[in-house]
């Protein structure tokens, strides 16, 4: 990272910005290098990410072409300007992005328990998830090769 200054390292700290994230984006690159951008839901442990999604579609076949992907999840955004200057214009945020390698999960009960996992993110229900539902589903887990934190304008941890 080129500003030393804005960068974060804890790991801890980039788990609690994950953790509070709404929702993440996620960067992909189809065989030709075209570039895609979606933002998803999403779910985590330790080293890998869970999303979720139909089965046929852009995010699908770009994945099944490519599957190095980038995410990036930001919270606490704020717009900061000085009203007398436009040139002193920025933003507060605190925000991970990353690198990973998507692939996607076909087993019945291994779905299920990614899904819990996303599920547990969001502090909602985990079941019922019928049998029709999991068979339906996409379940793609992003295993994370990078993690990085940024901030700005709050005090570095």
């Amino acid at each position: 990272m080129r500003r030393k200054d804005k960068e974060v390292t804890s790991r801890d700290w980039m788990f609690e910005v994950l953790d509070r994230g709404v929702w993440m984006e996620l960067a992909m690159a189809d065989k030709e290098g075209r570039p895609y951008i979606v933002p998803l839901n999403y779910g985590f442990k330790d080293d890998f990410i869970i999303v979720h999604g139909a089965k046929d579609g852009k995010k699908i076949d770009t994945i099944r072409e490519n599957n190095m992907v980038a995410f990036n999840v930001t919270i606490d955004t704020e717009v900061v300007r000085n009203e007398e200057d436009p040139s002193e214009f920025s933003m507060k945020y605190r925000s991970v992005s990353g690198l990973g390698t998507a692939s996607f999960i076909e087993d019945i009960e291994e779905k299920r328990e990614a899904l819990k996992i996303l599920m547990e993110h969001y502090r909602g229900p985990k079941e019922p998830m019928t049998e029709g539902i999991l068979k339906a589903t996409a379940v793609i887990k992003i295993s994370i090769t990078e993690l990085t934190g940024k901030i700005n304008y709050y005090p570095k941890p």
